[in-house]
């Protein structure tokens, strides 16, 4: 079937379960089960028409879901437009679907005055930078030795009471913990209801020979400051040594010593090798708190990708470090609208940015301008290899000055 009789239409609840397949075929998953399926049905929201597939006939070829998410952005939070999902189905690769869809939510999101940013995390890296996505923040994950754990002290975390509690029965404290983190940093999700049930379920296909999904809460003067949820495997290895791990899918705090006290319990428990924390920023607490850090096995890699979908209001949306009236040309081939000069100018109260004639002073794509957008990439990194234009000499350390962010952004749970 040629491209041109291919058709672009929003899903109804009617075409789930055919989303469903394309997804577990597409990402090479086993069939989820039922419980999961509930789940995801509430995550796609396929009754609020902002999920698109492309059509021949009646079989699904492509599909695209968005869902309306609030993002922390520096001094506030702004509605984002997040990707849950976007395939292709292997036999209608290579006929433009993918570019098609992508181009019909941008759009569709600029004429609807909807998001000014989108996100999706990408299962392959190389796919989005074309269509102005950049890569706006780095997670890390940790794998420490149980023998090489040990963490510096600190002050208060003696006084913190660390408690195992049964994980459905606290998702609500949970959840309103994770709810006080989300304006700490930039990149942060505020966790809508569907996502909680998604990291506070024991689903039992997850398990994957693990032990179910435990919570411990940590707790001052009776007052619950931090929780983390984690599995663990007991895994003997031929001399009869501990070689199982825990893996902890979430650790969240309200202070330090709430967080030590948490991490301290987590890279202890016995009859385990080690421990395994997965998407934290990469300036972790963890980073500072560990003796031995050479040994924790960090590894960090690309997590969010950002799309700016209309340059004026994300820009006028955010606060800066320091005082900032510049030009910049941006360039957008896949976004018109966003293309041409723009006067920013803001400080640390906020900012308006709107179109103007003026000779510029940096240029770059659109993609650059979403990697700084967080802080995680500074553009005199982008500069260095010739990725910003600085038209005016020291635009570009005024500008890495003003974008600047105190900590690393960060996505705290996957999109």
């Amino acid at each position: 079937m040629n491209a041109d009789q291919l058709e672009l239409r929003t899903l109804t609840e009617t075409d789930f379960d055919q989303v469903i397949d394309l997804d577990e075929l597409v990402f090479n998953d086993p069939p989820g089960p039922d419980q999961w399926r509930a789940i995801v049905k509430d995550l796609f929201e396929l009754d609020r028409g902002r999920g698109i597939g492309v059509f021949a006939g009646d079989e699904l070829a492509g599909v695209g879901i968005i869902s309306g998410l609030e993002m922390a952005v520096p001094g506030g939070v702004l509605p984002e437009a997040g990707v849950l999902l976007i395939g292709v189905k292997p036999t209608y690769r290579r006929r433009g679907i993918m570019s098609r869809m992508i181009r019909h939510q941008l759009h569709t999101l600029h004429e609807e005055g909807a998001e000014p940013l989108a996100g999706l995390t990408a299962s392959e890296s190389v796919i989005y930078g074309r269509f102005g996505y950049g890569v706006a923040t780095y997670g890390a994950s940790f794998a420490i030795p149980r023998h090489r754990s040990g963490l510096r002290p600190v002050p208060g975390a003696d006084q913190v009471r660390v408690r195992l509690v049964p994980t459905a029965e606290s998702a609500a404290v949970c959840e309103a913990i994770h709810a006080r983190q989300v304006g700490k940093r930039a990149g942060m999700l505020v966790r809508p209801e569907p996502w909680g049930r998604v990291y506070g379920t024991d689903v039992e296909a997850w398990r994957e020979g693990r032990s179910v999904l435990r919570t411990v809460l940590a707790e001052r003067d009776g007052e619950a400051i931090g929780f983390a949820r984690y599995r663990s495997k007991n895994d003997a290895g031929p001399s009869g040594l501990a070689a199982g791990y825990t893996d902890v899918s979430e650790l969240y705090a309200d202070d330090t010593a709430g967080y030590a006290a948490l991490a301290g319990y987590l890279l202890t428990l016995d009859l385990v090798g080690g421990t395994k924390f997965y998407r934290q920023p990469v300036d972790s607490p963890l980073v500072y708190l560990l003796e031995d850090l050479r040994a924790a096995e960090m590894r960090v890699r690309d997590v969010l990708y950002l799309r700016l979908v209309d340059v004026d209001r994300a820009l006028a949306g955010r606060t800066y470090a320091a005082p900032v009236n510049m030009v910049l040309e941006v360039s957008d081939r896949l976004c018109p609208w966003n293309a041409g000069r723009w006067h920013l100018t803001g400080d640390e109260k906020g900012a308006t940015c709107t179109q103007t004639a003026e000779p510029a002073e940096l240029a770059l794509d659109v993609r650059e301008l979403a990697a700084v957008y967080l802080g995680g990439t500074t553009l005199a990194a982008l500069a260095q290899v010739a990725l910003v234009t600085e038209l005016r000499p020291g635009a570009v350390a005024d500008a890495t000055r003003a974008f600047a962010t105190d900590l690393a952004p960060w996505l705290q749970f996957g999109i």
